[in-house]
């Protein structure tokens, strides 16, 4: 296909009008943020001093009383501690205070710490949401009735032969975590149901792990408080009860489970940096982690000959107390929490995983009580050490089964698999480390033997093997290292077989599944012509995957980074079936375990999902052209008249070809000028919704080449149709390439465009879109959000690499009409993986030396800038050599 379209000669009449349902021009086509205020880090935190100025004062308050007494590095001192620390002993002598005045002090610098900066977390927006009154009401309340439930729940236990809760009868405790956790509890009651969930679930998560793991008084009475807070915060608030929701969807059911699982893993770690760790889960944490041996532990047992296996012991244990034995020790808490991360994707592997290994806990404690209870001087009644054991291990117990009950309960929410190819790649990659591992142990080990004291044996070295995996939890104390080389055997292999599987693990379970449907798209293609928006077409590129309707009327083109699926604009096909795309896409990824990320939609696309709960933030501007009434008429016009008028003169043609079909010599004069426009630019193409030479070569796209008499290319625009009813009904800019040798035609985007406009009114088109400027925005008077304004900032920063105000700038010589692209997603605390799934959508291959440049260009808040308006002149002479407009 091809025509040759010669300027016809100057142009104007009248003022071009709308088209049918498009929206009017708003007045100003250049955003707010170059006209935002500045504040400096020191005017923020100021700020944020002054919204919570009750917090504040009470922090000071407890940093004072420590600072006074003495309390920061170890708590309050001997003296003291029985006047305001609260519990059996002092609310016995009457000291009826100390509930309340536990919370002026912290049991050392880390408690400090902690409630500082929980406090500021917490306290301060509840200050700010629920008022001064209302927080410090619920703190007191909250500190008071969780020391006052902690002691009467030990009161209870001494009566019965409890082990755990009956040995904290003499206990005191300070800290004000209590009330400011029951503040987290109230204020989760004020938030939406997405928030209230998550931060109720991650305030339980630590409660639970401090009280099992360490489980002194302190954690009891924060676990009290806790649930102090949330009643009083249901009772008070009145917005949400503790049974309203209880059906929860996929993507939550599959988080509960893989807290669940990942709390023995942080409290077996947690347990491990304890000085003294009492509660009941502390009693199997050594089989995640562990700590050393204390220098006096071995000198009291080292030197007596009687004792030389405990000395083994402890010395293993001191070996894996240093680097790179602590990786070893830490290799099953971290390979649990690599499987309650599988668990929160769905993924069956992961779900095998964490039955084996709670069931391999489970075995281990029913063998500990067993091998306690079958002494000798075992009784079934009192409070001597073997039954203190067995009960605590019966209790310890409790979660593995818990844990087993919730998998088998919800294993069909775990149906994920990875392709045949990820699959043999992960049981080839961890076979392959464990031959070699195992070989190297057993092999090097008997030539070596020497190195090893005392000196095993083949078969003692086989025995040995399984309890190198482990660190040497269950035994180890045949042999042990002697030297460099023995200990290279004895630990560094394992250490490196771990950091193998712990990272085939990770790939495996950060593996998308590609979609496998060899006819999705060609489906997908042919809804396409039913209707869509502007970026609709750019669904047939390469690198789509495709969701299609159950009943074939929509779809959904979109790729998966990671765990993000974002979307290429929004859905196509019939236009009553896009509504109910949206909800079947949303539904589709939560089954798959994927971010759904409706990226450059419409204002319809965003209405739908904001009936879904969904947050949206402004990523583009779209710029339409109506062709029913279009003439370059009037001042505003200047600038395309002259170009068309230019073109004229200096004998420059505008040809249609199909890119595929274009004369050879024209193709190679296109590629040398994108290839010089990317040297220029010294960054790689980007990709996503920006179109290339590979995007092209397609029949259906039309390409208006600028050429002169000697042939010679001047620029190139391409057009993708936008269809509706099975017939393209208007056309959206995408490739863009100007020569920028000497003596090239300078207005050639300005020539290119106008014809192309001319030429798609006669061919009876409704609109062209000049297709969207990324990261700018018109200011339409609406008050920014926080994001909003963020993203200002990125435009703002970003501007001398990529020219985005530029861009919107140079579209604004056609008059077009403005309509806002949005970026909507469901899970606000999912930003940082959807920006980063954006960033690797449109640049997958950035090298290092390249990520470089371009930090080297971006404009820093301290450059020094001059006025908007003249700024915008500058770039615009030559922001259409850098950037393709589409996107």
């Amino acid at each position: 296909m091809t025509a040759v379209l010669h300027h016809p000669g100057r142009i104007g009449a009248d003022r071009p009008g709308s088209a049918p349902g498009v929206p009017e021009r708003p007045a100003s086509p250049f955003p707010p943020s170059q006209r935002r205020r500045r504040l400096s880090l020191s005017g923020l935190a100021w700020r944020q001093v002054r919204r919570a100025p009750a917090t504040i004062c009470y922090l000071a308050a407890v940093w004072v009383a420590g600072l006074v007494t003495g309390s920061i590095a170890h708590g309050p001192p001997r003296w003291l501690s029985g006047h305001v620390g609260a519990g059996l002993p002092s609310l016995g002598h009457g000291y009826w205070w100390t509930p309340l005045s536990a919370g002026l002090w912290a049991s050392g610098l880390g408690g400090y710490l902690a409630v500082t900066v929980l406090g500021l977390l917490i306290l301060g927006p509840a200050e700010h949401r629920m008022g001064v009154t209302r927080t410090f009401t619920t703190l007191l309340a909250c500190q008071a009735a969780g020391l006052l439930l902690a002691a009467g729940l030990i009161k209870l236990a001494g009566l019965t032969p409890e082990p755990w809760l009956g040995s904290l009868t003499g206990e005191t405790a300070v800290g004000a975590l209590s009330g400011v956790l029951g503040v987290g509890f109230a204020l989760s009651c004020t938030l939406t149901p997405l928030w209230r969930r998550r931060l109720r679930l991650l305030l339980t998560v630590a409660v639970t792990i401090s009280a099992l793991y360490i489980g002194h008084l302190e954690q009891v009475a924060q676990a009290c408080g806790a649930l102090a807070g949330l009643v009083t915060g249901a009772l008070t608030s009145g917005r949400a009860r503790p049974w309203a929701g209880l059906r929860a969807s996929r993507h939550e059911v599959r988080v509960l489970v893989g807290v669940l699982v990942a709390v023995p893993a942080l409290g077996g770690m947690l347990a491990a940096l304890a000085a003294h760790p009492g509660g009941p889960m502390s009693l199997f944490s050594f089989l995640l982690a562990t700590p050393g041996p204390g220098p006096h532990a071995l000198a009291a047992v080292c030197p007596h000959a009687q004792l030389a296996l405990a000395c083994r012991g402890l010395r293993e244990q001191q070996l894996y107390a240093q680097w790179p034995g602590v990786a070893v020790r830490a290799a099953p808490a971290l390979l649990l929490l690599l499987t309650a991360d599988g668990l929160r994707r769905g993924r069956r592997l992961a779900w095998w995983l964490a039955a084996v290994i709670n069931l391999t806990v489970l075995g281990a404690g029913l063998w500990a009580a067993c091998a306690v209870g079958s002494g000798p001087s075992v009784h079934l009644a009192g409070n001597d050490a073997e039954t203190r054991t067995i009960l605590l291990a019966g209790e310890a117990m409790l979660l593995p089964v818990v844990t087993l009950i919730a998998l088998l309960a919800t294993r069909h929410r775990f149906d994920q698999i990875a392709g045949r190819r990820a699959a043999r790649k992960l049981a080839a990659t961890v076979t392959t480390a464990l031959g070699v591992t195992c070989g190297a142990f057993l092999l090097l080990g008997s030539l070596l033997r020497d190195h090893f004291s005392p000196r095993p044996e083949f078969g003692v070295l086989a025995q040995d093997l399984p309890m190198r995996f482990l660190a040497g939890r269950l035994s180890g104390d045949r042999f042990l290292p002697a030297d460099l080389a023995g200990r290279l055997l004895y630990v560094w292999v394992f250490w490196l077989f771990w950091i193998v599987v712990l990272a085939a693990l990770t790939a495996f379970f950060l593996h998308t599944r590609a979609d496998r449907d060899a006819g999705a798209a060609r489906r997908a293609r042919a809804i396409l012509t039913r209707g869509g928006s502007t970026l609709s077409y750019m669904s047939t590129w390469p690198g789509n995957q495709y969701w299609v309707s159950p009943d074939g009327r929509a779809a959904i083109a979109y790729r998966a980074i990671a765990t993000v699926a974002v979307t290429v604009g929004g859905p196509y096909g019939d236009p009553a079936a896009l509504d109910s795309a949206i909800t079947g896409f949303a539904r589709f990824c939560e089954h798959r375990s994927l971010q759904p990320c409706l990226y450059s939609v419409t204002a319809q696309a965003r209405a739908v999902t904001q009936q879904l709960g969904w947050k949206s933030v402004q990523i583009a501007e779209d710029t339409l052209l109506p062709l029913a009434r279009l003439q370059f008429a009037g001042k505003k016009w200047q600038d395309v008249r002259t170009a068309l008028n230019k073109a004229a003169k200096e004998g420059i043609t505008a040809e249609w070809w199909s890119y595929p079909q274009a004369p050879p010599e024209l193709v190679s004069q296109i590629h040398q000028i994108s290839d010089k426009w990317m040297a220029d630019k010294g960054l790689p193409e980007m990709g996503f919704t920006l179109g290339g030479l590979d995007e092209l070569d397609d029949p259906d796209i039309r390409c208006l080449i600028a050429v002169d008499a000697d042939r010679k290319v001047h620029g190139i625009t391409s057009w993708m149709p936008v269809y509706a009813s099975g017939r393209p009904v208007g056309w959206t800019l995408d490739f863009m390439r100007r020569n920028t040798e000497p003596g090239a035609f300078r207005g050639v985007m300005e020539f290119l465009i106008a014809t192309a406009a001319l030429t798609f009114r006669e061919e009876g088109a409704r609109f062209v879109s000049l297709s969207g400027a990324p990261l700018a925005r018109l200011d339409r008077g609406e008050q920014p959000c926080a994001l909003q304004r963020l993203l200002d900032r990125i435009a703002d920063t970003m501007e001398p690499v990529y020219g985005f105000q530029s861009l919107l700038a140079f579209k604004a010589k056609f008059q077009p009409v403005y309509q806002p692209l949005y970026l909507t997603f469901p899970d606000p605390a999912a930003l940082g993986s959807i920006a980063t799934a954006i960033g690797r959508a449109y640049l997958p291959h950035l090298t290092s030396r390249q990520a470089l440049r371009l930090l080297t260009k971006l404009r820093w808040p301290h450059t020094n800038r001059g006025p908007v308006q003249q700024r915008e002149s500058n770039h615009t002479r030559y922001a259409m050599t850098r950037w393709s407009p589409a996107g």
